[in-house]
């Protein structure tokens, strides 16, 4: 299991464990081992770009879940987007095709079919229009994914497997996704682009996986999702779970890209931190499209949660582990409402 103490990977190990499965866990230094703390694996140090170090890390394996990423829309170097997401997936998977892996799980990403050329509701038969997107962390996936079905295509028994907007508990990072919630959370939600989202819970992401490696089709794509969602609709959730009164401000996607930008010039020049808006999240929300995950649901048996509790069970745990102030977290507490849901 690569990435496997990542806010995904670590979610996967826990549904591995819990269907009677050894894991060996491929840990990256880059994140320490908080997520993993106190579940019975193997950690292996594993470093993407060193291909014979991955060969070595995958040593004495049968199924591999490739989950190890670079989950980011902007960084100092971008090139290390690529590095990591293309390079290091065909480190990996060479390494598992030349060590005879009885099965395979790639984690891509619905970033790889929207927006498409063919279809108004994303599915795993929607092809990719490249011409109206551009993004180092997209494209990375892209380029990634083209590497994984041409080994497909020669016979690696790989399943691919797209998560869409996925929240839960473990993102200490944490991701662009989870970061939405935060700024929420904190207040710095002022505005937004009033964009669709297919909202799923890590835990149901994780059982995917899971059964992807069970039941999946060799060469097989299955879109990994929830309930589709606008973010006007998101932030109304948000605020009736928290009592936190909803951005009523809502800017063209395409004012929003000029903020991006300018954010942007400014991480790369003057802060060298990550903007609070991005380029690729502006592209991300003119972009998106509603996805439909009934093929999972289908041939896999997948059952996804509903979006009002995988945004109760990813608020509840920002507010646990201190992603917003104590004066935040005691009105929060205050409201009810989130403590309700869960409950409920």
């Amino acid at each position: 299991m690569t990435g496997a103490n990542g806010f995904m990977g670590s979610r996967i190990v826990r549904e591995l464990l819990g269907r009677g499965y050894e894991v060996t866990a491929l840990v990256g230094a880059d994140m320490d081992l908080a997520n993993l703390e106190g579940l019975d694996v193997e950690v292996r140090p594993f470093d993407l770009l060193d291909r014979d170090g991955v060969r070595a890390a995958l040593a004495d394996g049968e199924l591999l879940v490739h989950n190890a990423a670079c989950y980011s829309f902007w960084q100092p170097d971008p090139y290390h987007i690529y590095r990591v997401n293309v390079h290091g997936t065909q480190h990996v998977l060479e390494a598992a095709a030349d060590l005879g892996y009885r099965k395979i799980v790639y984690t891509s990403s619905t970033a790889t079919l929207t927006p498409s050329i063919n279809r108004e509701v994303e599915t795993e038969e929607s092809l990719f229009d490249l011409r109206r997107f551009q993004g180092h962390y997209k494209s990375s996936k892209v380029i990634a994914e083209m590497a994984v079905m041409r080994l497909a295509a020669q016979g690696l028994p790989v399943v691919v497997v797209h998560p869409t907007t996925v929240l839960g508990q473990g993102d200490r990072r944490p991701t662009p996704t989870g970061g939405m919630i935060v700024h929420f959370l904190n207040g710095r939600m002022k505005a937004y682009a009033d964009t669709v989202l297919n909202i799923v819970d890590v835990d149901d992401v994780a059982e995917g996986h899971v059964l992807a490696l069970e039941r999946g089709g060799n060469g097989h794509q299955y879109i990994l999702g929830g309930e589709n969602m606008t973010m006007r609709a998101m932030c109304g959730v948000l605020s009736e779970l928290t009592g936190i009164p909803e951005p009523r401000v809502v800017l063209p996607p395409r004012l929003l890209l000029v903020m991006g930008r300018i954010n942007e010039f400014l991480a790369n020049h003057v802060t060298h931190h990550t903007p609070l808006i991005d380029v690729e999240s502006t592209l991300h929300a003119m972009a998106n499209r509603p996805s439909d995950s009934s093929h999972a649901e289908k041939e896999l048996g997948y059952t996804p949660s509903r979006a009002d509790v995988a945004l109760a069970k990813a608020t509840a745990w920002f507010v646990e582990n201190g992603y917003c102030s104590a004066r935040r977290r005691r009105k929060i507490e205050a409201h009810g409402a989130l403590r309700r849901k869960l409950e409920g």
